[in-house]
């Protein structure tokens, strides 16, 4: 690795790796990788804010942004270290979950292709070949931070990881996609379909909305405990998971 270079844009930070790849690359080819990492926060910024969520008043806001990069043509692999879940979820609950956050995206856009590819003993995130999904320990208010390295010359996806902030509360609610079910998760908790559904947005190739007319969007960058609504998307989010296909 010759260069790293580091810096801020918005609340994103950025991190261009230029040079030969290193060990534990997921391409040998001499080739710029850059690293945006998306930082998800409770809503208003909160480290533990009072239940804040508010059902669909209108999910058909056209709005999403690009963040650079498209899935391959052939998907993404992703693997999950379940030893590092929530001890108040079972492993197949855990699992299922992440696989049903990822089918949402693959239902609105057949081209976006997430394949379970089992378990993964990875701790934390790092370019090394696994598209890992964890829980650790985040100092501050994040709910879940992902990182995705991407190719600069051909905008290509080359790794993902999310990292979920085991210091927070989490459940699971099955969602029927009901209004009135919007704020029906388990109090004082976040749930992980509806957390891991807009994370996974930023696998496929779409940025954070902070507009307030975009808050019923699954991209829009605040989370809410209770909140399930995200587990389904709106139409912005579909529109734009369509317009980057790879």
């Amino acid at each position: 690795m010759k260069k790293i270079i580091t810096f801020f844009l918005g609340g994103m930070l950025v991190l261009l790796f230029t040079g030969v790849l290193g060990t534990g690359s997921v391409s040998a080819k001499n080739d710029t990788i850059r690293l945006k990492v998306f930082v998800h926060e409770p809503n208003h910024g909160k480290p533990i804010p009072a239940t804040t969520c508010t059902t669909t008043i209108n999910d058909r806001v056209d709005a999403w942004l690009p963040a650079g990069w498209n899935m391959p043509t052939t998907g993404m692999t992703y693997k999950i270290n379940l030893s590092s879940r929530p001890t108040n979820l079972s492993q197949n609950q855990v699992s299922n979950a992440v696989t049903a956050a990822f089918a949402t995206w693959t239902a609105a856009d057949r081209d976006q292709i997430f394949t379970d590819g089992g378990t993964t003993s990875v701790k934390t995130a790092k370019l090394d070949g696994v598209n890992a999904i964890l829980w650790k320990g985040i100092s501050g208010s994040a709910l879940a931070i992902t990182y995705v390295w991407y190719y600069t010359d051909t905008g290509q996806l080359a790794e993902s990881d999310t990292i979920f902030n085991k210091n927070y509360k989490w459940s699971l609610t099955s969602y029927d996609g009901n209004v009135i079910h919007d704020c029906a998760g388990v109090p004082g908790t976040y749930d992980i379909q509806n957390i891991g559904t807009h994370e996974f947005g930023h696998w496929v190739g779409l940025d954070d909305l902070y507009n307030a007319v975009d808050k019923d969007l699954t991209m829009y960058g605040y989370g809410d405990t209770q909140e399930l609504k995200a587990d389904t998307l709106g139409l912005g989010d579909i529109n734009g998971a369509k317009s980057i296909a790879p």
